[in-house]
């Protein structure tokens, strides 16, 4: 019964902390002050390689993955669409 308790405590946490309407790297774009934001988004005017963003955040304290990134960069994430 503990094992199902932590089970459903952990999932709950999981479903209240994630937005149900945009994607894990736009939660963390949207925490970037304005010129982080600027300069993340001439990074990706640059075309620069995604692994390189991936460290640049990292390196700067932000929790990124390289999929997550691919997925928003590709459209595939759950972020509206246009």
């Amino acid at each position: 019964m503990a094992l199902e308790n932590a089970f459903n405590e952990i999932l709950s946490k999981r479903t209240n902390n994630r937005s149900p309407v945009i994607c894990a790297y736009q939660v963390m774009y949207n925490s970037l002050s304005k010129q982080d934001q600027k300069t993340l988004d001439d990074a990706w005017a640059e075309n620069y390689p995604v692994n390189l963003i991936v460290q640049a955040l990292r390196s700067d304290g932000h929790k990124c993955s390289a999929d997550t990134i691919r997925i928003h960069k590709n459209g595939t994430c759950r972020c509206p669409k246009e």
